[in-house]
This record gives C-alpha cells, structure tokens and sequence, in this order.
C-alpha cells in the first residue's frame, strides 16, 4: 500500500475494510500536521487558554462576532501540504484531514463553502474550499464572490479593509449556516462573508477553518 500524502510504500494490517479503503495515509504523514489545542474562543489562535486573541478584539470593535472552529495550525509542515493541495492541484490530500472535518458536523446544518471569483476557479478549477465543505455535510452554494486583487498582495490591514467582495445568490431553508474555508488568516474573509449572510437574514452564522495561521508565521504565501 502506497501513503496517500508521500506516495512511499508501507505495510497495514489486512482486512475486508482495507480492500475498500484507498486513502491510507503512513504514520509520519499522520502526524505531519498539528492540531490546534484550546486558545482563543472565536477563532482558535493558540493564545492563553479562553482568551480572545488581539485579531477578533478588532473584529468585536466593530461589531462583528464570528465563532470559526480552525483545525490546525498554518506552520511549515501545514503551509507546505496546503500549497500542494490548493496550488498544485492534488485533491485527494484532503482526504487525510476528512475525519476532522467530520468531527465538526452539527444537525440542521448547510454548509457553504467560501467561493472563488470566476476568473480564480478558471485558473485553479477546483474550489478548495468546497472540497473541504462536502467532507463535512450538506453544502450549497450560496455567495458569490467578484474578482478583487489577490490576498497574497495585501498587508494585515489593508486585508482587513478591503471591499466586501461578496453577494448573495440564494439562500437554503436551514436552522444554520456554517461557511467552511482554508486558512484563517486575519479573518476578513470570512467575517465579510458572515456579515452578507446576516444583512441578507440568517440569523445563525459561524465558519470552520482547516488552518489558522500563527502571528509569528511567516510560511508560504496563500
């Protein structure tokens, strides 16, 4: 059996189950990402245990509360696997990180995946996020998103203030929408996405983030 993540050869105990499974991934890729421990409430940044880190204080400031559960820390090892994953176009990465995501799942819940621009999915063709969202549950596209200047261009507070790129396409009958994403970076995007979905009626919003990134960090670009 070949490892999913570093295509190298190793040994797993036999079963019937194993003839069906075809995303075995080795020990050390297994551990290859960090999960978050206990940190900030809202957004999983890894400060002191219950408290808000200094990112969602600016973002309460301005009235906007957004609980997002974020999965791992963007470190080196995260950076690297995200980069091949979203940039380099190997999907089936995501199906290593799929039993966390599962752990996530709520009832009575749609999904919505942050969405690419037209001309991104173009380039990219896949939505990373979507990928994510349908490991988790029900999704629907429901925003749609304008071309704006990529993110990697931007300093931390001109992300932060930049236009809303967002609108919204349709809105699904559900108790609750939870908007799923890549990386939590300082949070503009998803809080502008949360924000349209509230000013259009839903009442219930929070995110899931498979990587938050770290204040130090310095890793590849995304």
């Amino acid at each position: 059996m070949n490892c999913l993540v570093c295509r190298k050869p190793f040994a797993v105990p036999w079963s019937p189950a194993t003839l069906l499974k075809r995303d075995w991934v080795c020990t050390d890729c297994e551990r290859m990402l960090t999960p978050l421990k206990a940190g900030c409430p809202r957004c999983g940044h890894p400060t002191a245990d219950g408290v808000t880190c200094s990112d969602c204080v600016r973002w309460l400031a301005l009235g906007l509360d957004l609980t997002v559960h974020s999965l791992y820390a963007y470190d080196e090892s995260g950076a690297n696997w995200l980069h091949r994953y979203k940039f380099g176009g190997d999907v089936a990465l995501a199906h290593q990180v799929q039993e966390m995501l599962r752990q996530t799942r709520e009832p009575r819940v749609m999904y919505v995946p942050i969405p690419l621009s037209e001309e991104r999915l173009r380039t990219r063709r896949f939505n990373q996020a979507e990928v994510l969202a349908k490991m988790i549950g029900p999704t629907k596209q429901v925003l749609v998103k304008s071309e704006v200047s990529s993110q990697r261009e931007l300093g931390k507070e001109e992300r932060r203030h930049r236009a809303n790129p967002f609108t919204v396409h349709t809105l699904p009958h559900c108790d609750k929408i939870v908007l799923v994403d890549d990386v939590y970076t300082t949070g503009t995007t998803l809080h502008q996405a949360a924000l349209t979905l509230r000013r259009a009626g839903v009442e219930q919003v929070s995110a899931v983030c498979l990587f938050r990134t770290l204040n130090k960090s310095k890793m590849c670009p995304i």
